[in-house]
């Protein structure tokens, strides 16, 4: 059987053939392109290359995650819309971490680790013995010192001695890998760490022929590795409680280190619409002027207090709100509207006449705030984010 594998969870764009489980042909990029541009010319001249058509395959393999979600749509997408085409082909998805632990061929455990910043990550933990990978720990996403934890727990109560580490997060927390599980007491712990980062195409395949073969296939559907719901709504909850009176957090000028504290974070727990470098960009802008809400318990460190910002350029008597964002966790609690109403009657104090801003068209929040504080539209910029969603202009007069 000849059989396609696609993976596209990471920066690597990359697909294989394979004639049962050998290596017919193989092509992975990163060249800096997006995925959604790569990956179909990729699987194109991969067929081309080897006299075949997308008929001739015989089983589908994707790679489902965890890892880039944009990436993983993408490389699910394809591989549906190629088993949808056709009638009785076999498919199956592949964890990421299942994966990455195809590469290492050392009998003993194998932990699959992937950062996902912050001291946060996905893992996994598996077994491989006889040429055979058994999955002891399921994939999830924790913190560090929480994966340090169960790979304590487990292996205090299990006869391994040997556990091999791979995956862009290994050379990232091998020290604190390495102090804590060699730090276990009851016995001595082999620590191996693979140099291989990325996923190969090839170790996805052999994964996906075993999950076929031995019929445990998965679903084409992105694996999102979450916190339970209920445990994720009680936090948020909490969150928005401890928010919800004024007396809990302070607005103030964002200062040099308010910056620099949410140089790692802000991607992650604020929004992705701007970076840090455009930040920073702004921050040193003369005609900008920039506002944090700090969390007024005295207790909260300098990374977590920051529980929001807005940014505003003033010009002339023109004022233009260029970013307003909490964190994720708190939001609905009442910040931004402190945020917006604050910014507008700092205008006001500036002697501003007017104040515009620019608003997807599809974050209804955001537009139900503005017209609260009677914010109107006065334009459109077509396809401005992403160059798919529009910008709604809205002004008001102060």
């Amino acid at each position: 059987m000849k059989y396609l594998a696609i993976e596209t969870s990471s920066k690597l764009c990359g697909a294989c053939i394979t004639e049962d489980d050998i290596l017919i042909d193989k092509i992975e990029i990163d060249n800096g392109l997006t995925h959604s541009q790569n990956l179909m010319p990729l699987i194109q001249k991969l067929l081309y290359n080897n006299n075949l058509k997308i008929a001739d395959i015989d089983g589908f393999i994707c790679d489902i995650g965890p890892g880039s979600f944009t990436g993983i749509r993408i490389g699910v997408a394809t591989a549906k819309a190629f088993v949808d085409s056709f009638d009785n082909k076999k498919y199956t998805g592949v964890s990421s971490l299942e994966a990455l632990a195809y590469s290492v061929k050392t009998d003993g455990l194998i932990c699959s680790i992937i950062d996902c910043k912050n001291d946060n990550c996905y893992f996994a933990l598996y077994s491989f013995s006889n040429n055979s990978l058994t999955e002891v720990i399921s994939p999830i996403a924790t913190s560090v010192e929480e994966m340090c934890s169960t790979l304590t727990d487990y292996l205090n109560s299990n006869s391994d001695n040997t556990i091999t580490f791979v995956g862009d997060g290994v050379n990232i927390y091998k020290k604190i890998l390495s102090n804590t599980i060699t730090s276990i007491e009851s016995k001595t712990i082999n620590c191996l760490y693979s140099n291989t980062n990325n996923i190969k195409t090839y170790n996805l395949a052999l994964a996906g022929i075993k999950k076929i073969s031995s019929n445990t296939t998965l679903e084409l559907l992105p694996l999102y590795l979450k916190k339970p719901q209920a445990e994720r709504v009680m936090e948020t909850k909490k969150s928005k409680d401890n928010y919800n009176n004024t007396n809990n957090y302070i607005i103030a000028k964002m200062t040099n280190e308010d910056l620099n504290s949410i140089k790692n974070i802000l991607t992650s727990e604020f929004d992705d619409f701007w970076s840090f470098k455009v930040l920073q960009q702004e921050f040193e802008n003369d005609t900008s002027h920039l506002f944090i809400a700090k969390d007024n318990n005295n207790n909260s460190t300098k990374t977590n207090s920051i529980l929001g910002f807005v940014s505003v350029q003033f010009v002339l008597d023109e004022a233009t709100i260029t970013n307003i964002v909490t964190k994720k966790v708190i939001r609905n609690a009442g910040i931004g509207s402190q945020l917006l109403e604050f910014i507008i009657n700092y205008c006001k104090s500036n002697n501003m006449k007017t104040i515009t801003l620019e608003v997807n068209e599809n974050n209804i929040s955001a537009l139900k705030l503005y017209k609260k504080f009677n914010f109107e539209q006065i334009g459109l910029r077509k396809n401005y984010y992403n160059n798919t969603d529009n910008a709604i202009i809205m002004n008001l007069d102060i």
